[in-house]
């Protein structure tokens, strides 16, 4: 009878220290997640400075060299220092007359895979920056397609 009665008394102390330590990390983890909630998240660095504004550029369509049958169709935005609206539109006409000259000199074949892309990418952001003097700091490529 001895025995019956230590092991109830052990299973209802295991049973309160149970109850106990979880009430206990419910209370903890109530208090995290609260915090969680309250905290502010830190604020994304940005590369481009307060001055620097996106301005997209108008759709462009051309063919391309080879095969002759084939079209390009690039939605792009560029990434200019400030400057006035009038001398903004100027320029992004001029980087336009680039972008389709250079896609006139290109092939299909120039574009495949992510390393053409990039190729692209890198390739008409240096055009756009030399055309600007500088002002230019990037051309992103929005939409590409080619049929």
């Amino acid at each position: 009878m001895r025995l019956i009665a230590a092991i109830v008394a052990l299973t209802l102390v295991a049973i309160g220290a149970g109850a106990l330590a979880g009430l206990h990390l419910f209370a903890a983890a109530e208090r995290v997640a609260d915090a969680k909630k309250t905290a502010t998240p830190p604020p994304l660095a940005s590369s481009y400075a307060g001055s620097a504004r996106l301005r997209k550029l108008s759709p462009i369509v051309t063919n391309l060299a080879a095969p002759a049958n084939n079209w390009a169709r690039i939605e792009a935005s560029m990434v200019t220092e400030s400057m006035s609206d009038e001398d903004a539109g100027i320029l992004a006409a001029h980087i336009s007359e680039d972008i389709v000259t250079y896609l006139r000199s290109a092939t299909v074949t120039q574009f495949e895979g992510s390393r053409g892309l990039q190729h692209l990418r890198d390739d008409l952001t240096e055009r756009a920056s030399i055309r600007s003097s500088g002002k230019v700091r990037e051309l992103i490529i929005e939409t590409l397609v080619i049929q």
